[in-house]
């Protein structure tokens, strides 16, 4: 028995499931909660899922009049929203676990904005995973307009 509290005790990743069986169990998640939550599902609906390893989620999602603020940029409540979403997917996509979780803290840094039609890159990644709290990364990006 350990002496670590589940907030403090890091997990061992899941590192037998197979990319295409992990991209499929985000993908299902997603799909439910963008089904249970009314606020997930008018805000993240049009998100897709590009790909998922152990840890690190990458989705892309085409911003439309709901996404941006009385001065057609990107709202702040929306990138948190972002933020909380696929950051969840990140850490539920290290062990497969069922649930994302409550988002806690947040630091947020605007580098730029984007606007309706642009499409963002959303890269989150679950950097230390415990039993009841993580902390993770993400990065938003504005996609080119040759994709990248």
């Amino acid at each position: 028995m350990s002496s670590e509290t589940p907030s403090t005790r890091i997990q061992t990743p899941d590192v037998t499931t197979s990319e295409p069986e992990r991209t499929a169990h985000v993908q299902n998640l997603m799909d439910r909660l963008l089904e249970k939550s009314p606020i997930y599902n008018f805000i993240m609906s049009p998100i897709k899922l590009i790909s998922a390893t152990q840890g690190t989620v990458t989705t892309r999602l085409t911003l439309n009049a709901n996404h941006v603020n009385s001065r057609g940029g990107l709202h702040g409540a929306v990138s948190a929203t972002i933020i909380d979403f696929v950051t969840g997917l990140a850490i539920a996509s290290w062990d497969l676990r069922e649930t994302t979780g409550a988002s806690v803290d947040m630091h947020i840094s605007y580098l730029s904005t984007a606007k309706v039609g642009d499409t963002v890159e959303i890269v989150a990644t679950a950097d230390k995973v415990g039993g009841s709290m993580a902390f993770s990364t993400i990065r938003i990006s504005k996609v080119g307009v040759d994709g990248v």
